[in-house]
């Protein structure tokens, strides 16, 4: 901290609604610290996309409280300090090195959209979070629409069903919309306001950056309802791509096997 740069150590993260997307009810939903409970704002979310992070959520049972981590921007170059709020460190190193240690305590992979939506009092920021089948929606429509993400406004417009065994799961459903030259620059003005949030964060020693996102949040968001829940997706290596892709490129895979045998 200093005189030139007073909020060096202490820059508050600027989103003021955590939003998540539940898998079991098919919506977008936030908590709410003052009424401590829930508030579900439904499967009609329209957004405009920020920037993308990535971090580490669950519950522990073994210490009956949440687990949570650093925010980092690369998962291929950054490392990930991850603890829960009882039980201590669970795991440090790049993710695909202690993701095995993460799943087994019960931790998860998100995407951490930081977004501008409209609230009562006009645009705010937000960060809307992501695993599993909801983030392999994500990564599809992003790869489809690479050019409009930045540019245009977001909606998540509804959901799709999908089921492993007796558990039935529903993903967003994103599709791109125009947005107003006004608001496009009311978003671009918070997106700077929340680059100066991050050219501070990103600085940090990962385990301050860890401490940081444990100043923001509680073990009871967790214990409230946030992620506390049995998980509704199917997949647990939510990081890798190739796994969304399977579907896509099994069938050109085998084509070629056959021509080539």
């Amino acid at each position: 901290m200093s005189r030139s740069n007073p909020q060096e150590n202490g820059t508050p993260n600027p989103s003021k609604r955590w939003f998540e997307w539940s898998g079991e009810k098919g919506l977008v939903r936030y908590y709410d610290k003052e009424a401590e409970a829930q508030v579900e704002v439904g499967a009609d979310f329209k957004f405009m996309l920020l920037d993308q992070l990535a971090s580490v959520r669950g519950w522990d049972d073994q210490s009956d409280s949440g687990i949570y981590s650093n925010e980092v921007k690369d998962t291929r170059q950054d490392v990930f300090v991850v603890k829960s709020f009882k039980g201590g460190p669970i795991a440090e190193g790049f993710y695909k090195e202690i993701k095995d240690r993460v799943n087994a305590a019960g931790g998860r992979y998100h995407t951490n959209l930081y977004l501008a939506f409209k609230a009562d009092d006009g645009l705010q920021i937000g960060c809307l979070r992501l695993k599993g089948a909801a983030l392999g929606s994500w990564m599809e429509f992003e790869k489809e629409n690479r050019a409009s993400v930045y540019k245009k406004a977001i909606r998540i417009n509804g959901f799709t069903e999908g089921k492993k065994g007796r558990v039935t799961f529903r993903m967003p459903i994103f599709e791109v919309v125009e947005l107003s030259e006004e608001t496009n620059k009311a978003a671009t003005a918070l997106d700077k306001e929340l680059k100066e949030f991050l050219s501070v964060y990103l600085k940090k020693n990962m385990l301050k950056q860890a401490e940081a996102v444990a100043a923001h949040v509680s073990d009871e968001e967790w214990g409230a309802g946030g992620d506390n829940e049995p998980p509704m997706e199917p997949i647990t290596d939510d990081d890798i791509p190739f796994m969304w892709l399977m579907p896509i490129l099994l069938p050109a895979m085998l084509a070629a096997h056959t021509l080539l045998a």
